[in-house]
């Protein structure tokens, strides 16, 4: 009989990328990179992200969150660009989520089978939604997974 492929889950999924960064983000700032998520030893190949938004009331037309991947190529250091330079190039723009415009609601949104680098990697979130975030409870999770072809 031949091997079967099958999604897998491997370790402590998921895994909170981004929290206390979130605290009051103003209108149009981005986050300070995130604790480090260490692929190099975990080496999934895909994660879901999830963006949750305490109750709050969006003022863009189209609100968004952009979020950003830092991979250290080398294993140790990370890029330093300012959110300025982010902005300019979408060579780490890891996705684009829409956030409901619904208002005084808490948002949870999220992207599926995004692609992580095989390094460590920290996140950082651009808030695009038109208003300030809530001072606490505020996250983006990620549940990392591969596949397994011996299933």
């Amino acid at each position: 009989m031949t091997a079967r492929g099958i999604w897998s889950v491997f370790g402590s999924n998921p895994t909170t990328v981004l929290s206390t960064e979130l605290n009051s983000l103003g209108i149009g700032a981005m986050s300070v990179a995130g604790p480090t998520y260490n692929n190099q030893s975990n080496l999934d190949l895909y994660c879901d992200i999830e963006v949750f938004l305490t109750a709050y009331s969006p003022a863009a037309t189209l609100p968004y969150v952009a979020i950003y991947i830092l991979a250290a190529i080398d294993g140790t250091n990370f890029p330093g660009q300012s959110a300025a330079d982010l902005r300019l190039t979408n060579s780490q723009l890891f996705c684009v989520i829409p956030i409901g415009s619904t208002a005084s609601t808490a948002q949870r949104v999220a992207a599926r089978n995004l692609i992580l680098p095989p390094q460590p990697v920290q996140f950082r979130l651009d808030n695009q939604t038109g208003t300030a975030f809530a001072a606490t409870l505020n996250t983006v999770k990620i549940d990392a997974y591969s596949y397994n072809n011996n299933g």
